[in-house]
């Protein structure tokens, strides 16, 4: 074989690769799922969320978390009323959304409704008319 076959067949190897990573990029795929759906609405409310974290703060309303074998145990200064949010890193799939509109000083989450891994909690809590936020990142064995 010449030196021009060779050459010919590189060019149109390298073709080939070229335009099967085009056809990757342009072909419709599953969306990212650690970029929220609407996260334009999240950020309109920055304010607001950044006031809610910093009265936790100054009231001295945050949670103590626990996360262990059992699950993640939440034990709040207060009785309040809450939301709560938990997102994993790896798979939205497996997010999980706990509400209550009685009001609770502790929320146990079963450690048979997570599986292992990082994940993103969220907890919006009101006592009386005051509005918290709360939010970490924790790794569950």
């Amino acid at each position: 074989m010449s030196w021009g076959t060779k050459l010919t067949i590189g060019m149109i190897v390298f073709m080939g690769f070229i335009v099967t990573l085009v056809v990757m990029m342009i072909k419709p795929h599953k969306a990212d799922s650690l970029i929220d759906a609407d996260y334009y609405e999240k950020g309109q409310v920055f304010d607001r969320d950044y006031d809610a974290k910093r009265a936790a703060l100054d009231d001295q309303m945050s949670p103590t978390i626990q996360a262990g074998a059992k699950g993640v145990n939440i034990v709040f200064p207060k009785p309040v009323t809450y939301t709560i949010l938990i997102r994993n890193l790896a798979d939205s799939n497996f997010d999980k959304a706990f509400k209550s509109d009685s009001v609770k000083t502790e929320v146990v989450i079963p450690a048979n409704e997570l599986k292992s891994g990082s994940w993103l909690l969220r907890i919006e809590y009101k006592s009386g008319t005051k509005e918290y936020l709360y939010q970490d990142k924790m790794l569950l064995p």
